[in-house]
């Protein structure tokens, strides 16, 4: 059972990898097309979503290892998902929608990294998007965990009082 700080670290961590991979995959953009530094980059942001993925299934891979049964994911959780996806998908796709424009205009007024700029701008929006619906899950996984463990402790207590 894990505490609501864990919890809230892990929803921030989430928020933080699903922001660096819509605005990390626009900034790339500056670098030249086909380069080392470019697939470095998009190499960083694949490793930050497998390692976020795995930390968010360990208990499920877990179980997998073990030969016991996979719990499915509950609604809430699904609900999250269902929003990070629609949220980082959507960045993504402003970001691609304006990307032309933005770009041009940011260079005729001289910035030499325009493409960072806008994807700080999608990054900071998903991060913003999601964060809210991923600490409030957060607080409801722990108080789930809490209940849980309550209920452990009254059953322990009970199975260890003496049959009359």
């Amino acid at each position: 059972m894990a505490s609501l700080a864990s919890h809230r670290v892990h929803a921030v961590i989430s928020t933080l990898v699903d922001g660096l991979t819509v605005g990390g995959a626009e900034a790339a953009l500056d670098l030249p097309p086909r380069s080392a530094a470019r697939a470095r980059v998009y190499l960083a942001l694949l490793v930050a979503v497998a390692a976020d993925t795995v930390a968010h299934d360990l208990p499920s891979l877990r179980r997998t290892f073990q030969g016991m049964p996979v719990e499915s994911a509950s609604p809430a959780d699904q609900a999250v998902t269902r929003h990070q996806a629609l949220a980082t998908a959507g960045w993504g796709l402003a970001a691609t929608a304006v990307h032309g424009p933005a770009v041009g205009a940011l260079r005729r007024r001289g910035h030499a990294r325009p493409h960072l700029l806008v994807g700080i701008v999608a990054g900071v929006g998903t991060a913003a998007t999601t964060l809210p619906v991923r600490w409030r899950r957060a607080t409801e996984r722990a108080i789930e965990d809490m209940a849980a463990a309550q209920l452990d402790a009254e059953l322990a207590q009970l199975l260890d009082q003496p049959i009359d």
